[in-house]
């Protein structure tokens, strides 16, 4: 069945309050309309200028008109009410919730009550029933809202407002909606584990991909899946869809940010939105790549703009600089990607409450060109080992250890260069590294933001490209992502990628990848490499512009911006401002490039590639 794409609902909720989160969706639900709830602000973080900023161009993107602050903390409400438009921004309080159902026609609503658990469900029954809803000590109805659509999201337990979330994507496709019982979070890393090391001697890959596939199902359990329907999985770590290949399906992650995500795929969707005009190939030359010399001819075939990257061209910075900073609506990798070689460093140090703390964490690096040839720009990644001896990936044994302020001062140390480890080692892996092959060293995906502020797709047609870049790039504002789970050929890289690019275009981007996998592995297969995480109506599509003009003005204003930032910091903060530098540089050196390129030339609109 087609899965239409709802209009936005001009009123946004931002919350920390998951139950009054809840109650005002309900009074703010229409059908076919997709009511926005946000997360607050997570103000302990280092970047806690960003997470306003992450929020408030979320509500930019879909328009909105009012915003309902609900259940925040004084703190979060004074940052975000800094930020939005004066006159549109109102604090509510649960005894308004009558005055605000009257202004939206419920005013004689009956309500339903409910108990504190599955709100999802709760959330969702009155909006399809246009009630009310109540929490209290009620005992909450544990069956799932059917399906009216076609569609179906289950949602993982454990994040209660990612089931508000949850409810209204459902209400706004006319979807189903079970809830799953939190999964435990040693399983879940052992799932994604099993599914890395699927390839390695001595494992029989057809054997453990269906003992994979059938845990995950009982994990699940049973779901009610209509004749042509579809799913969308709103899970912490876990891929369920690749353990239902029956069904197209999509996923989605609980925490963080869930809101955001949920907007950049509908807000792209819009009517009158522009399409995925403009693509960039990166092809390092590190694999045999044939899907991209086959999108190079596909994509401008259907009139979207192409740039590649290829070969020395794809080094470590150019694709840093272009993956944050060139204004892109789809991105196509073909490299290596898995977890690198690192090291594992250990700290002691005492701690502000004054306390003797020993940190131990994994290290893996990035590594970049800069203009002085005397110098790299090296990114680095770190995973917590352990803290005072107890691993910090054992959920278990963290239950009884005090962490206190020892992250945040270890934190503070880093950032300031002002602690050394104690002692180093070499390992052979760094989990959840996940770097990816350039021309000249390992790629470190930690974008900053996306295609100059933008929310592009990805398609990442790298080898176990899935596991931790989905969230990586989500969190930077792609509106949809497509990576592996495990190692993919060169023949069956370049033939999903083409069916998306060639026959399934157009078509939503979960029903065209499953399409996709269908013809190249077999409809009853159990081989299934490929997972898309996004929201589901969302397409790859073309529209009428002027891709030269836009590109350039986009560069032009990324000039400005940046330069006018680095002047301002200059006098106070040297070592921001020189980053700030090399970003306008960036977009100078792009500027006159591109002027020069379609705008000094007769050959302007009689080509559609640029490389």
């Amino acid at each position: 069945m087609p899965i239409q794409c709802p209009q936005l609902s001009r009123t946004a909720i931002v919350s920390d309050d998951p139950l009054l989160a809840g109650e005002l969706s309900c009074v703010l639900a229409r059908r076919g309309h997709y009511v926005c709830v946000l997360d607050g602000p997570r103000l302990t973080r280092d970047d806690r200028e960003a997470e306003a900023i992450r929020r408030t161009n979320a509500l930019a993107r879909i328009g909105v008109r009012n915003t309902l602050l609900a259940g925040l903390s004084p703190e979060s409400q004074a940052v975000m009410s800094a930020r939005l438009p004066k006159g549109r921004t109102v604090e509510i309080r649960r005894n308004q919730l009558a005055t605000i159902a009257a202004a939206n026609g419920k005013r004689d609503a009956a309500t339903l009550r409910w108990g504190s658990d599955r709100i999802g469900l709760g959330v969702l029954r009155a909006m399809y029933a246009r009630q009310m809803i109540e929490f209290g000590d009620e005992v909450s109805h544990v069956q799932p809202v059917l399906s009216r659509s076609g569609h179906v999201v289950v949602c993982e337990a454990g994040e209660p407002l990612s089931e508000v979330i949850a409810a209204n994507y459902a209400f706004a496709l006319g979807a189903g909606l079970h809830i799953i019982d939190e999964t435990d979070e040693v399983e879940s890393q052992e799932l994604l584990e099993a599914y890395y090391n699927i390839d390695t001697p001595g494992v029989i890959a057809s054997v453990e991909r269906n003992r994979i596939k059938s845990r995950l199902r009982e994990l699940v359990g049973v779901v009610d899946l209509p004749e042509g329907g579809s799913l969308t999985f709103i899970t912490r770590h876990l891929p369920f869809g690749a353990a239902f290949p029956e069904r197209p399906s999509t996923h989605l992650f609980t925490y963080p940010d869930l809101g955001i995500a949920i907007v950049n795929g509908f807000a792209a969707e819009q009517e009158g939105r522009r399409g995925t005009n403009i693509a960039v190939l990166v092809d390092p030359e590190k694999v045999r790549a044939p899907e991209i010399e086959a999108a190079t001819k596909l994509l401008p075939q259907r009139r979207v703009f192409v740039r590649g990257y290829r070969g020395a061209g794809a080094s470590v910075r150019a694709i840093s600089e272009m993956v944050d900073l060139f204004p892109y609506d789809l991105l196509i990798f073909a490299t290596h990607c898995g977890d690198a070689p690192g090291w594992r460093w250990t700290y002691e140090f005492r701690d502000s409450e004054g306390l003797h703390r020993r940190l131990v964490v994994d290290v893996a690096i990035g590594v970049g060109h800069t203009d002085d040839e005397e110098m790299l720009r090296v990114m680095q990644f770190f995973r917590f080992h352990s803290l005072d001896g107890v691993n910090w990936n054992d959920p278990v044994a963290k239950t009884g250890l005090y962490v206190g302020t020892a992250i945040r001062d270890w934190a503070e140390f880093e950032k300031a260069d002002a602690l050394e480890p104690v002692h180093k080692e070499e390992i052979g892996r760094v989990m959840g590294s996940a770097v990816m092959k350039m021309w000249d060293h390992n790629y470190l995906p930690m974008p900053r933001a996306l295609a100059a502020e933008g929310s592009p797709i990805i398609i990442n047609n790298a080898c176990v490209s899935w596991h931790e870049l989905a969230g990586r790039f989500l969190f930077s504002n792609a509106r949809a992502y497509i990576g592996t789970l495990f190692s993919v050929s060169d023949m069956e890289a370049e033939a999903v990628v083409v069916r998306l690019l060639d026959k399934y275009f157009g078509k939503p981007l979960p029903y065209a990848l499953w399409a996709a996998q269908n013809s190249v592995y077999g409809a009853g297969g159990n081989r299934r490499p490929y997972v898309i995480t996004g929201v589901y109506p969302q397409r790859l599509r073309v529209t009428r512009e002027d891709v030269p003009a836009r590109i350039l003005s986009e560069l032009s204003r990324g000039q400005n911006y940046w330069r006018e930032r680095a002047n301002s910091r200059r006098a106070h903060d040297s070592r921001s401002a020189k980053v700030l530098d090399e970003m306008a540089t960036f977009y100078e050196r792009e500027t006159a490039s591109f002027q020069a390129r379609w705008f000094a030339s007769k050959s302007l609109g009689k080509a559609s590639t640029d490389r």
